[in-house]
């Protein structure tokens, strides 16, 4: 089996754009993958097209000499652009592997562990995002979301806030997390999103001061760079830490494995380097005793592709999800999830196929993303 050819596909998803991919044979099976990295999609379709020469007439199957050709063999190896192309051609190689053999990809890495995938619901106050939101708001919105099935929430509760806080943003984020847990109960795992803004005396005046509220963890709560400020910042609070979702390939992880910078890592699939990497990083994290919590802010592709390889990680312990409701018929047929949780997809390869039909429907805007816009605004 040769490969003979990789199309791209940028499909407008509501609030950003996903970059899809699918890997095409000379014995007509086809894999899909994708790379999306906001605000950089049209990159991405370049990058995959320079890619494609150096694969083209390679055997899709041989996915590890595939890989380590490639990430071994270009200079800018550990680049985030350059890493999601090749995450995007790795998994498109997956499926087409547990297509050829008729198998869902997660038996090809040892069978699962579990018999679903739970995961935490993340923008389930789109509608109340931009503009002026009360914590009013989000107490309710996320209530509605526990009423639709998850048991566990993430939310960037801090504004526009960055660096440091205001006396006043500080009161109108705790007062937001108070208020989203009481309505949510004691049984709800509630999680924050700092995307790396604050400083050392800030995160940790705000680590503490979330203690009362049981959260699950506390995220990027600083920039990503330091991992000594992480370590301090761990020492002085029970509010458990994650970060890792801007971190790429293995290598990356390990001076955060070893300081034990955090409680939680989180890899992206598409950030470093696909499902098989995705899964040696969290083996690597096994001899550490850290819990794995997939990033994947992304499409349905990628959401397959993260569930497939968190179904095989005994230490595994949640995947973060966004639902776009708008963009459902993207996949042909949807994933499927119940209770907060995916059911493990029982057809060949990832199990899903693009709906590329209805692609002409969604085209690409241009957007950039800016978690610290005065747009953003959260009030009493």
């Amino acid at each position: 089996m040769k490969i003979t050819d990789i199309k791209t596909y940028l499909v407008e998803a509501h609030r950003r754009n996903w970059v899809f991919i699918e890997v095409e044979t000379d014995e007509g099976i086809t894999g899909v993958g994708e790379a999306t990295i906001e605000p950089f999609e049209r990159t991405m379709v370049t990058l995959i097209e320079d890619y494609k020469r150096t694969v083209i007439g390679k055997d899709p199957r041989a996915i590890e000499y595939l890989w380590e050709d490639r990430y071994r063999g270009q200079f800018l190896r550990s680049d985030l652009l350059v890493n999601v192309a090749l995450s995007a051609i790795e998994i498109a190689c997956w499926d087409i592997k547990g297509k050829a053999l008729g198998v869902p990809c997660y038996e090809l890495f040892g069978g699962p562990v579990r018999d679903a995938v739970p995961a935490y619901g993340n923008y389930w106050f789109m509608k109340t995002r931009m503009g002026k939101t009360s914590v009013g708001e989000y107490a309710e919105s996320a209530a509605r979301a526990v009423e639709n099935g998850f048991r566990a929430l993430k939310w960037s509760p801090f504004g526009y806030a960055a660096h440091s806080m205001t006396p006043e943003q500080e009161h109108i984020t705790i007062e937001c997390v108070r208020q989203v847990r009481e309505a949510v109960g004691p049984d709800v795992w509630l999680m924050v999103d700092a995307h790396g803004r604050f400083d050392l005396p800030q995160a940790k005046r705000l680590a503490r001061r979330f203690e009362e509220y049981d959260l699950y963890f506390f995220e990027e709560p600083l920039p990503p760079e330091n991992l000594d400020a992480f370590v301090e910042l761990k020492r002085s609070t029970t509010t458990p830490i994650a970060t890792g979702e801007r971190y790429v390939a293995r290598h990356q992880f390990r001076e955060v494995l070893e300081k034990y910078a955090c409680d939680y890592i989180q890899p992206d699939a598409i950030y470093t380097g696909g499902m098989n990497e995705l899964r040696k990083i969290a083996m690597m994290a096994e001899a550490y005793y850290c819990p794995v919590i997939p990033h994947n802010c992304n499409g349905p592709v990628c959401t397959a592709a993260t569930i497939h390889a968190s179904a095989c990680m005994p230490n595994f312990r949640i995947m973060e999800y966004i639902p776009v409701p708008e963009r459902v018929d993207v996949l042909k047929e949807p994933l499927v999830m119940t209770n907060g949780a995916f059911e493990l997809p029982t057809k060949p390869g990832l199990g899903v196929e693009l709906n590329k039909e209805i692609f002409d429907n969604y085209v690409y805007q241009p957007r950039d993303l800016d978690h610290f816009t005065p747009a953003r605004e959260i009030v009493l």
